[in-house]
């Protein structure tokens, strides 16, 4: 996915028309990689922080049943105009990931892309991704890892993804109200970052017993050469994956909702 230079919440139809390629295959692979532990056939998905529903449309065209939930009201009115420039049909709701309005079980698929470093309730929202899914439904994120020094949620700030959490928090909240341009003048930065520690504890406290990381579900075919490789020794061998984890800028993880 392309990274953000400004909020991405913010962007137009137009700019959402430009981008949707991009992100309707972005969705594409990701599904493609979470197959083997999904049901077969149509599946009921939803987004969290889904924007202008340009992931949303992809998913539909391929028959999926997709809804979203977006904070940002304007956001929800160009995906309303995406869908019908597209002919596809998208149900996003105004809501927050802290406070999801769908009925509990109701989702084989919940999908976050960057989103969950940003939340203001970290253990709320997880909470309530579990709280929709269905038993044995999968919840995936992409989101901004403390293990490389590389990120791309706030500029100046040279290795601040091995900064300690408590700074990068003020130093957020700081960007936020005195150099908006430092975060794509977002009103709600990057405040949580993950580790593969942190992301196993968080997710098992929210019901989760099944935990892949993005080495564990990268398909063969995404690379060629060394990089297929090394996607290859990350698979079988951790302490490769943790040196893969702190040259590769971000971080994704899949997991599985716990069966009654």
């Amino acid at each position: 996915m392309p990274r953000i230079l400004k909020a991405t919440e913010t962007i137009d139809l137009e700019e959402a028309q430009d981008r949707l390629e991009i992100s309707a295959n972005w969705a594409k692979l990701v599904l493609a990689r979470l197959e083997p532990y999904l049901p077969a056939g149509k599946l009921r998905i939803l987004e969290v922080g889904a924007a202008q529903g340009r992931a949303l449309v992809g998913l539909s065209r391929l028959g999926h049943e997709a809804y979203g939930i977006e904070p940002y009201a304007p956001a929800i009115k160009v995906a309303d105009m995406l869908a019908a420039a597209e002919n596809v049909r998208v149900d996003i709701r105004e809501g927050r990931a802290e406070k999801i309005p769908f009925d509990a079980r109701s989702f084989d698929l919940v999908l976050a892309f960057a989103v969950m470093e940003h939340v203001q309730d970290l253990e709320q929202s997880l909470r309530e991704i579990s709280r929709v899914l269905k038993p044995g439904g999968i919840f995936w994120f992409s989101s901004a890892s403390s293990m490389c020094p590389r990120q791309f949620e706030i500029k100046g700030f040279p290795l601040f993804g091995w900064y300690p959490d408590r700074l990068k928090k003020k130093i957020m909240r700081w960007a936020v109200e005195h150099k908006p341009e430092l975060v794509g003048h977002t009103e709600n930065p990057a405040l949580h970052w993950w580790t593969p520690q942190n992301a196993k504890r968080r997710l098992q406290e929210a019901g989760f017993d099944q935990i892949w990381d993005r080495w564990d579900i990268h398909l063969s075919q995404e690379a060629s050469g060394w990089r297929r490789i090394a996607t290859q020794y990350a698979k079988r061998h951790r302490i490769a994956r943790r040196l893969g984890d702190l040259v590769v800028p971000g971080c994704s993880y899949a997991a599985r909702k716990c069966m009654d």
